[in-house]
């Protein structure tokens, strides 16, 4: 024991020296708080003295490992780039890694920064024990952003363990319903307060988080840098990740395993206006998010949720991308929301997942896109859902998405079915009579294996392959991204070399082969060696074709839905979601009070994601009619109409 004292006091001296003016704190029960803190002799002893001081740059406080502090810590200070406050333990060895911060059954964090930069979290224990109370929620590691014009970089919470912290899965109250998380990271303010926040390089990194209620991770409003990786979650009340208002960040090597536990009972106390629907891993609002190399296992769905999904692409999730993940007995694998775009889900494997498999609530115009996946079924029916909506007024002709190059394998005593849904979740009936449209390259059902039966007849698909794949040893996935190996096909598989061409693939398959070995094949896997050899011009060409269809496809996706007429009765202001491309021309047109067409052209107004109208029209006159809307993009064109309504409800 002195050996490791020593050693461990040669290491701090060597911090100290090393850091020059930065400095290092130490805590143990054992301290003193009227000592300086400096060495393992001078340690403070409580909360109290850390929560009372304001650290600087540079500076780390260490907590002796595997003892245990009552209370919360709320460290104050920022550090500054290249210089990040670090809090963490000292001393651990074994199992007694992590000093220990128990908040018993106070509401709130274990530990929390409050509008702080450039920190680090490591190797930290937080836990209750204490039952649930209605109202009061409970947290495990939070790092918040608050009021205007705040803009904070660099949080990083690594290596901790958050545990037995039973919060509440809705409420009102501050910590409550998706505050009430293991890791909670947010830069989005309350409703009402303003939209300029910021937060940047964000990681959440190899933690273990078990028995929480209600959400293991939450991330919101990162709009650079978020990364949440090789984090464990088990036995979680809602959901795993959540990750919101997120641009371009990744989400991967993750394991969740029994999440949505508890969500969605009808005795909970405070009933079903708290929100029932959880999910394992799921983004909203992100733009060219990354979800990979992901494993969710054994997720709940109680009678009042509607979810349970594996992953979910939610609200406003722009180009991203659900890729090389694993999904083991979940109560669905895909949870694909309206009013996303362009959202590719590929070279994923689902093994046994049930109830709803995919369910579909956006638009077949919005691109969305499932490829190259492998769906294998040994038991159960198990529905490809075109959710039609709580009042069933979505239109079936157009809801879904893309599916081509998967392989659905069902054997043993099961089924998929292709079903319309709608209604609340406790009432809501399914038709399994009307059947999908005919599909095509791009749109709904094209060049699918099917293996085994459909209980209401296979979809129809044009370029259909009703074959057994060939797997090596299908349904033989255990726990772990390498024990998949048995859904790689056999030499002489009749889906090899049978793939349609995906612009902008990925580059490789499950198993890290590369895809430029002559044509595609049908599912996860891309035998190498096939004999074909690859044509990338032709490949370049559809690349380029494909970049000119998105850009134009998402200029009509950016307009608004519906219109809303100003008080005045001669004013329209459309606002898209984003700016239009430069080389995008056209006109918006309308009905003028003598029944005449105006014509205002594109390309002559100044600001290009704000178009401002002046119609001679009364209100009654713009209510009843509707914009005219041309676009012009080299040589794409796209035409239509947009409703002019007295007060707008949803718009984008």
């Amino acid at each position: 024991m002195k050996t490791k004292i020593f050693f461990t006091a040669i290491l701090a001296a060597v911090m100290i020296t090393a850091y020059g003016q930065k400095k290092t704190y130490f805590v143990s029960p054992e301290g003193n708080d009227a000592a300086s803190g400096l060495s393992i002799k001078e340690a403070w002893k409580t909360l109290d003295k850390v929560n009372s001081l304001t650290f600087q740059p540079g500076d780390q406080i260490l907590f002796k490992a595997g003892a245990v502090w009552h209370g919360q810590l709320k460290p104050q200070g920022s550090g500054s780039e290249g210089m990040p406050i670090r809090l963490s333990g000292y001393g651990g060895e074994g199992e007694n890694i992590r000093p220990v911060i128990n908040i018993g059954e106070a509401a709130g964090a274990g530990i929390r920064l409050t509008n702080q930069s450039w920190w680090e979290i490591e190797n930290m224990e937080v836990t209750s024990g204490a039952q649930p109370k209605l109202e009061i929620g409970r947290q495990g590691i939070v790092a918040i952003i608050q009021g205007a014009g705040r803009h904070h970089e660099h949080i990083v919470i690594r290596n901790c363990y958050i545990h037995d912290v039973w919060g509440q899965l809705g409420g009102t109250a501050e910590y409550t319903g998706y505050s009430s998380a293991g890791i909670l990271v947010r830069a989005q303010g309350r409703r009402g307060e303003p939209a300029s926040l910021s937060l940047k390089d964000v990681l959440v990194e190899n933690n273990r988080i078990e028995r929480m209620d209600k959400c293991a991770i939450v991330v919101n409003g990162v709009k650079t840098g978020m990364v949440i990786r090789k984090n464990y979650m088990e036995n979680l009340g809602g959901d795993g990740i959540f990750a919101g208002g997120c641009d371009r960040g990744i989400i991967e090597y993750n394991i969740a395993r029994r999440t949505c536990m508890r969500s969605g009972y009808q005795d909970l106390v405070g009933g079903m206006s708290w929100w029932p629907h959880t999910a394992a891993i799921w983004i909203q609002n992100a733009e060219g998010t990354i979800m990979q190399f992901n494993e969710v296992y054994d997720t709940g769905r109680q009678p009042g949720n509607g979810d349970g999904f594996a992953y979910d692409f939610d609200f406003y999730c722009v180009r991203c991308t659900a890729q090389y993940n694993y999904s083991k007995n979940n109560a669905g694998f895909m949870l694909l929301m309206n009013r996303t775009f362009e959202n590719v889900t590929r070279y994923n494997i689902s093994q046994n997942d049930q109830t709803h498999l995919v369910q579909m609530h956006c638009d077949n115009t919005d691109r969305n896109v499932f490829y190259n996946n492998i769906f294998y079924i040994d038991y159960g029916t198990v529905d490809l859902d075109f959710f039609l909506g709580d009042d069933g007024s979505r239109n079936p002709a157009t809801t879904g998405a893309a599916f081509h190059n998967n392989i659905f394998y069902a054997t043993g005593q099961s089924h998929f079915r292709t079903a319309y849904s709608q209604g609340h979740v406790l009432t809501r009936t399914f038709d399994e009579a009307t059947k999908p449209a005919t599909g095509a390259p791009g749109l709904l059902f094209y060049n699918n294996c099917y293996f085994g039966p459909w209980k209401n007849g296979l979809p129809d698909d044009p370029a259909q392959i009703s074959a057994d794949p060939m797997f090596v040893q299908p349904g033989a996935g255990s726990d772990g991204l390498c024990s998949l190996g048995g859904y790689r096909l056999r030499p002489g598989s009749p889906l090899i070399n049978k793939g349609i061409y995906t612009p902008l693939h990925g580059g490789r398959d499950f198993w890290n082969n590369p895809l430029d070995d002559g044509r595609p094949d049908v599912g996860a896997y891309e035998q190498i060696g096939s004999g074909l050899m690859p044509d990338p011009d032709r490949d370049a060409a559809a690349d380029g074709q494909y970049r000119k269809e998105s850009a134009m496809a998402w200029a009509k996706w950016s307009f608004p839905l519906t219109i809303q007429a100003a008080d005045a009765g001669n004013e329209i202001v459309v606002r898209p979601l984003s700016p239009l491309d430069n080389n995008i021309t056209g006109s918006i047109a309308w009905t003028d009070a003598q029944g005449k067409t105006v014509s205002m052209a594109l390309d002559k107004l100044k600001q290009r994601d704000v178009f401002t109208l002046k119609v001679k029209a009364d209100k009654a006159a713009l209510v009843s009619t509707a914009l005219k809307v041309c676009l012009q993009y080299y040589e794409l064109r796209e035409e239509w109409s947009i409703p002019v309504v007295e007060r707008v409800g949803r718009n984008n």
